[in-house]
């Protein structure tokens, strides 16, 4: 499968993703609900009975069957994604709610976009990507590929990034200045709406609103040494999305990271001992150029 796949980045992404995807449903079931729905509803009209939609980074395919449920066996949703696990459980969900029909889930690398030869050149009305935009190596490509190659004239796009998981904007906030160089832009966590607008104020689609969403609130454990080990492990080791390439610091910068990472979870912890925020969904909404 590695042929698909464009840089060793997304490589380690493939292999994070296929690692999580049995339990990945439920462990973001409570941070992402009522998510997806969001997501489909922001892309108003051009979801509909009949529309074709694309869902970008589709992962289990939560955006794709509420998509489903709206464009009906009339019209056609496509997910692509990297992870073979992912891909694997958003098929057999196909089947077992008998839309397999018309919902088809494919594996590719989202900086190389190949479509099945059903899709033509600028066949979608929707284009959707779920919390995965910031982790594209390459954004403005990606942008480009939607607006020119994917969407109809008029078409919308629709992406969303949840902010702040903290334990991850904390490692980013220490480990960037001692020389880390992350795999995702830090302004996704911290500055989310402006990265946003960013990232459309130059490409070939036209920015039309970006709503902001309490999704929920979130916690994480550091409530003893260990708890706080396994925390940093997860964060520094195991989240390639937020951590790719740290090895390449050295053990000394790495314990330097870790022991300025530790000392700044205190400033987030509860009575309890537990790090508590509020997950943020931000929602943007772009549409192509004529």
């Amino acid at each position: 499968m590695s042929s698909l796949l464009s840089s060793p980045y997304v490589e380690a992404l493939q292999t994070f993703y296929n690692n999580v995807g049995k339990a990945y449903n439920d462990t973001t079931r409570s941070m992402h609900s009522g998510g997806p729905e969001r997501i489909v509803e922001a892309a108003g009209s051009a979801v509909k009975e009949g529309s074709w939609v694309l869902d970008l980074a589709t992962g289990t395919g939560k955006v794709g069957f509420v998509t489903a449920s709206k464009v009906g066996n009339t019209g056609r949703v496509l997910g692509i994604d990297i992870s073979d696990e992912f891909l694997g459980i958003a098929s057999e969900a196909a089947k077992r709610l008998g839309v397999s029909s018309y919902v088809e889930f494919v594996q590719g690398d989202v900086g190389k976009l190949a479509l099945p030869d059903a899709y033509t050149t600028r066949c979608f009305d929707a284009v959707t990507c779920g919390s995965a935009i910031g982790m594209f190596p390459s954004v403005q490509t990606v942008l480009d590929v939607i607006a020119k190659e994917l969407l109809k004239p008029g078409g919308i796009f629709v992406a969303d990034m949840y902010a702040t998981h903290m334990p991850a904007k904390l490692f980013l906030d220490v480990a960037v200045p001692r020389g880390f160089q992350p795999p995702l832009d830090p302004k996704w966590l911290s500055d989310t709406e402006t990265t946003f607008r960013n990232i459309f104020a130059d490409s070939k689609l036209d920015l039309k609103s970006i709503t902001l969403h309490v999704a929920s609130q979130a916690k994480w454990d550091a409530s003893t040494a260990e708890a706080t080990e396994k925390l940093w492990t997860s964060i520094a080791f195991d989240q390639t999305w937020v951590s790719f390439g740290l090895d390449r610091l050295g053990a000394e910068v790495i314990e330097e990271i870790k022991q300025a990472w530790i000392k700044g979870l205190e400033d987030y912890k509860n009575s309890d001992g537990f790090v508590v925020a509020e997950m943020k969904q931000y929602i943007a909404v772009a549409v192509a150029q004529e």
